[in-house]
């Protein structure tokens, strides 16, 4: 019982949280206009139909296990990826303001790059056709964001 109910809270806020980076691309114009609208109750109900609508489409095109392989994989390029600009913001801007401290730093977020690298080589070698598959969902954003971004370049000009 206690899992499903952590599982259900993981879930709601993880659906919450994602859709709101639909509605702020949408408001920069990275996305479709309608997505960067808020309902009366001020919430993101447009973003959320067309989180609810890919993630119908992701689930239709394959079993759980694979669905999770290649949501870990492209997270986890995202994670090391954050904790890596860590370092290169460090290294770059030695001398910036920092309002918020990494814990640990330059352990925690080097023990990350390297968990965050080795779940990566481990999910190619282990389960090359998901990685594959993640890699090409991410990558299938690039097209959309220079339409997108053309779009707003237009409009703003």
């Amino acid at each position: 019982m206690l899992i499903a109910l952590t599982t259900l809270g993981a879930t709601h806020a993880t659906i919450l949280v994602s859709c709101r980076t639909y509605f702020a691309m949408a408001r920069e114009g990275l996305f479709f206009p309608k997505a960067g609208r808020l309902n009366k109750a001020q919430a993101p109900a447009t973003s959320l139909w067309y989180q609810g609508i890919w993630a119908c489409l992701l689930v239709l095109s394959g079993t759980f296990d694979q669905l999770t392989d290649m949501i870990i994989f492209a997270v986890f390029i995202y994670y090391g990826a954050t904790a890596m600009g860590v370092f290169i913001l460090r290294r770059k801007m030695p001398d910036a303001p920092r309002p918020y401290k990494v814990w640990g730093y330059p352990f925690v977020p080097a023990i990350v790059v390297l968990f965050c690298a080795g779940l990566f080589v481990n999910t190619l070698f282990a389960r090359p056709r998901e990685a594959a598959i993640g890699t090409v969902l991410m990558l299938s954003g690039v097209p959309f964001y220079f339409w997108f971004k053309g779009r707003y370049a237009q409009k703003s000009s």
